[in-house]
């Protein structure tokens, strides 16, 4: 079974977070080991590849041993005026299969423990995509199968054709989290929750103020919760939280983790970690929820 705590890989693809040290991303995973942590999320959209690549090689061969998730059914192409890759979401039977292989060979996996479809393609019917991921599954390519960023109706539709265990969604308590009627479905089907941007992109870990700036190559120089009247708003909603937190001894960080492990078939949360200091502070939510 997966571990309770999620190491988050994303960071690991050089990209969108700001400056990235690589080195101490592999200790903080070699420390994540020896704290028990056995599950590690990433996907093939994080850099192009480059995440699933070095999280292989950081993990070497205990690779074999650990649950790593990843997720397929985003293409890319590079685009030399902007510095920017295209992402096209693609999830049709011929581009899911070497999807998969080509996680395979990045992972340097036989079978991979958990694979998502990373975001829903209007342009392929869904069963038909889950009717791939089956297939796959048959073949030994995948252990279980899941789904991310899905809404409750197109949950529906991917059940009706296979075993979906995992569904990846937003949750924190700033206020994202499923909606009635998707906590319903995902109970009917037995569905387990596996809950990501539980620290709101960093806003949670409660270092941010008002005068935090964010450089062009960190998404939260661009996402719309850092910006304006939103951003202040946030922030106030944080002090609060902060307060609520020491009552209970617990850092921000701490009490917003703890508070998404408390939520509805929640199996674990995810954390991007940069830092062995972020995993030790991080780690202390989970002491006991296991």
């Amino acid at each position: 079974m997966p571990s309770r705590m999620c190491f988050g890989c994303e960071a690991l693809g050089g990209t969108d977070w700001g400056a990235v040290d690589i080195p101490e991303i592999g200790l903080a995973i070699g420390r994540a080991l020896e704290l028990g942590i056995n599950f590690f999320d990433t996907a093939a959209v994080y850099g192009l590849g480059l995440s699933e690549q070095r999280l292989a090689e950081i993990l070497g061969s205990k690779r074999h041993d650990l649950f790593i998730a990843t997720k397929g059914g985003l293409s890319w192409k590079e685009s030399p005026s902007t510095g920017r890759a295209v992402i096209l979401r693609d999830s049709s039977r011929a581009y899911l299969r070497q999807s998969v292989e080509d996680s395979l060979r990045r992972l340097r996996l036989e079978r991979i423990p958990l694979y998502y479809i990373h975001w829903p393609d209007p342009a392929t019917d869904i069963r038909a995509t889950f009717e791939c991921l089956m297939d796959l599954r048959e073949e030994g390519k995948i252990l279980h199968i899941g789904c991310s960023n899905f809404e409750a109706g197109q949950v529906r539709a991917a059940c009706e054709v296979a075993k979906v265990s995992f569904a990846q969604l937003p949750l924190n308590i700033l206020g994202e989290g499923p909606t009635t009627e998707m906590q319903a479905t995902l109970e009917s089907h037995g569905v387990g929750i596996v809950a990501y941007n539980v620290l709101a992109s960093g806003l949670l870990t409660g270092k941010y103020n008002a005068h935090s700036t964010f450089s062009a190559d960190d998404r939260r120089s661009r996402l719309p919760v850092f910006q304006g009247d939103r951003y202040r708003h946030a922030l106030a909603r944080v002090e609060e939280i902060r307060s609520e937190a020491a009552q209970a001894g617990l850092s921000v960080a701490q009490y917003s983790v703890t508070w998404a492990l408390d939520r509805r078939a929640v199996i674990a949360t995810i954390l991007g970690i940069k830092s062995t200091g972020q995993l030790e502070e991080n780690w202390a939510a989970f002491c006991g929820k296991q």
